[in-house]
């Protein structure tokens, strides 16, 4: 990476993610392409980021289906950019084999009100990465299998 002023800059600014780590030590690494994150929760903050910078690319390369069929860019894109990100939680992440969960908490203003999105996501490790494949709410109960 060239030394660059700018870059100087962000690399000393703090992950969006909430690790409290340097963003180029942290989800800027995954970002731009440097490392791939190694399990769930490193994906799914790697994801907030990318929504905070309204980065939809990175997004739609780290999903698969079924999240990845009803996947609009441009309308997430739309929400992203209307959004204050404001932080992130981890509520709880755990992983088995090629499965991985992570439960999380991110809060942003949108429209002068504050709004917390939390969603239970379901990660997939195909061929060397985790995906994104899918999300529920806390409260509602997975599909059963069919």
């Amino acid at each position: 990476m060239e030394n660059h002023p700018l870059n100087e800059v962000k690399n000393k600014q703090l992950c969006p993610c909430g690790t409290g780590n340097a963003y180029f030590d942290c989800c800027g690494a995954f970002i731009s392409n440097q490392k791939i994150p190694s399990n769930p929760e490193a994906l799914m903050r790697s994801r907030y980021t990318a929504y905070t910078q309204v980065n939809l690319d990175y997004i739609a390369q780290t999903m698969k289906s079924p999240a990845a069929d009803n996947f609009n860019a441009q309308n997430a894109r739309e929400w992203a950019k209307r959004a204050k990100w404001v932080k992130l939680e981890v509520v709880k992440a755990s992983q088995e084999f090629n499965k991985g969960i992570v439960e999380f908490r991110a809060h942003y203003h949108m429209d002068g009100q504050e709004h917390v999105l939390q969603e239970i996501s379901e990660f997939n490790f195909e061929n060397g990465r985790w995906y994104y494949v899918d999300g529920r709410l806390p409260n509602k109960k997975p599909a059963a299998n069919q």
